[in-house]
């Protein structure tokens, strides 16, 4: 009767735990991305104090709650257990997933370089530039690992995220054609109209948050049997992608390009997966072709974005009219084949498709990243003969919005640091006075203000150093690798190498912000609690 009783107590702890991290999902997957306050211009700050609020409240529950069912269980077993718990202890440590050792190490490393930093103040607190101190991060985490061990998913969080992300993209396509409806470009002075977008904040931002959410909807809409699903989740994509192109941010391509590769990757197993793949293509190309009919049909709109999305070539050139017609001939001929080939049960050697496709795409990826490091970290010098080509692939000051100088700036300052902050960093959130104290009588031309170098493996390597970085995509590469294993059997797994592939394509171009990097980390809590979920199912 005492040992019903102490699990009926233990079982009601649990629920209660996994209430409260429902609870927090669904605020920050239905309320976050839409929250904001003071227009645009307090929406960083806003972001922050929300995902603290939310994050905290989300600690001390789970804290509380924990403590309560250890010193309900200390009261009943008295020192029994404890002394058992020696020898199950060296069992844990053997049981602990490499995904969660790198996530500790990301941890440690955050709180070494806030120690350490030459500001520890503004490294644990965050109050400059993108706002990301420790206290961001180290929340992070635990949300990341408390949703990994009491949430209960369910298909409420797709539903929330259906219609969260739907607002999200109604919003930016109204922005897209001068419809402000949130008055959230009042006051702000022309030049920077149209440079924020939605409820999220600076237009790199909205690429980045696009690169995470888009390929969530793309793996739902490839899974999904039902048709109700697949409507709700096509219009998403429809919408999705047509927001990517509002963005008027070329980085969106780098990520969503990434998430069809691996998506491809993973369809090359039979003619339903493959069927499914194309219809995700169609989605995009029937999103590039209504975004092609509505620029010709309001040609004479003049709003800021869709004005400046006429002069960006690269997406143009996607949207351009024999671009979409070839693409449209391909896609609907693949298709035909592909369910000729069901319906006669035609056999395709998909394995070794798959086997050749990974080889050469891992073969050219590797020779391209070689043929740029080299080119640019050897000494100045121009390649001759044969090797002419490779000064193509020499970084320029202006490429990519001067993201080329900051770079170059970036990898010398920290060739320039010590020993001992290569290795653990100049500390968190103090980029700018880590880029200025060493290069700063390079970059007086440049007259904004330097808050990060647009790309995180650099911003990490300054921060947190080599063993910060290691620790933080040794994280989400493990992660990626692990859903990869594990979708053999439970195919929404992908989601996550889907995702996560998205976000570090992205991510060489980008910059982590107190918005950003939150969602991030709440996909990945998300996506180890369907682990957590499937593994309880297997016992």
């Amino acid at each position: 009767m005492k040992q019903k009783l102490k699990q009926n107590k233990k079982n009601v702890m649990y629920e209660l735990e996994g209430t409260a991290a429902s609870l927090f999902v669904i605020l920050m997957l239905g309320f976050f991305p839409l929250f904001y306050q003071d227009s645009y211009f307090n929406i960083t700050d806003a972001k922050r104090m929300f995902f603290y609020f939310c994050g905290a409240g989300l600690l001390v529950l789970t804290v509380l709650l924990a403590g309560a069912g250890y010193l309900q269980d200390w009261r009943a077993t008295g020192n029994k257990e404890l002394q058992g718990s020696k020898k199950k202890g060296k069992e844990i440590l053997k049981n602990i997933p490499i995904t969660s050792w790198f996530a500790y190490g990301f941890a440690v490393a955050v709180l070494i370089a806030t120690v350490f930093s030459v500001n520890p103040f503004e490294s644990f607190y965050g109050t400059d530039g993108r706002k990301l101190g420790a206290i961001a991060f180290l929340l992070c985490i635990a949300v990341y690992l408390i949703l990994g061990k009491f949430l209960k998913p369910g298909i409420w969080m797709a539903w929330i995220f259906l219609i969260s992300n739907g607002i999200v993209c109604f919003l930016l396509l109204l922005q897209f054609w001068g419809i402000d409806i949130l008055h959230m470009w009042d006051g702000i002075i022309p030049t920077e109209v149209g440079m924020f977008a939605s409820t999220i904040g600076n237009v790199n931002a909205c690429a980045t948050y696009f690169c995470m959410a888009v390929p969530v909807g793309m793996v739902l809409f490839y899974l999904s049997d039902a048709l109700l699903s697949e409507i709700l989740y096509g219009l998403l994509l429809l919408l999705g992608f047509f927001g990517m192109y509002a963005t008027i941010s070329d980085s969106w391509i780098l990520g969503i390009g990434a998430a069809f590769l691996v998506l491809f990757c993973f369809s090359i197993k039979n003619h339903d997966y493959m069927e499914r793949f194309l219809g995700i293509c169609l989605m995009f190309w029937a999103s590039s072709l209504v975004v092609r009919l509505a620029l010709t049909a309001g040609a004479e709109n003049t709003s800021v974005m869709s004005q400046r999305f006429r002069t960006l070539p690269l997406q143009n050139f996607i949207t351009g009219k024999k671009v979409l017609l070839a693409e449209g001939i391909i896609l609907c001929l693949g298709m035909v084949l592909i369910k000729i080939a069901k319906k006669k049960d035609i056999q395709i050697p998909y394995d070794k498709i798959r086997k050749v496709f990974v080889g050469v795409v891992v073969t050219v990826l590797s020779l391209a990243v070689t043929a740029v490091l080299v080119v640019n970290l050897s000494p100045e010098k121009q390649w001759e003969g044969g090797l002419q080509w490779m000064n193509l692939l020499k970084l320029q000051d202006n490429f990519g919005s001067s993201r080329g100088i900051i770079w170059k700036q970036t990898w010398i300052a920290w060739q320039k640091l010590p020993i001992g902050r290569k290795f653990f960093g100049y500390g968190i959130n103090c980029f700018y006075q880590f880029l200025y104290q060493y290069q700063a009588s390079e970059l007086t031309m440049y007259t904004a203000r330097i808050v990060d170098p647009h790309n995180e493996l650099l911003q990490f390597m300054s921060m947190t150093g080599i063993f910060g970085a290691v620790c933080y995509f040794g994280f989400l590469i493990s992660t990626a690798v692990s859903a990869a294993k594990q979708s053999r059997h439970y195919p929404v797994m992908m989601m996550g190498t889907v995702v996560i592939c998205s976000y570090l394509a992205q991510s060489m171009v980008n910059n982590p912000t107190v918005f950003l990097t939150p969602t991030l980390f709440l996909y990945l809590g998300i996506l180890k609690s369907l682990e957590r979920h499937y593994k309880e199912k297997e016992c």
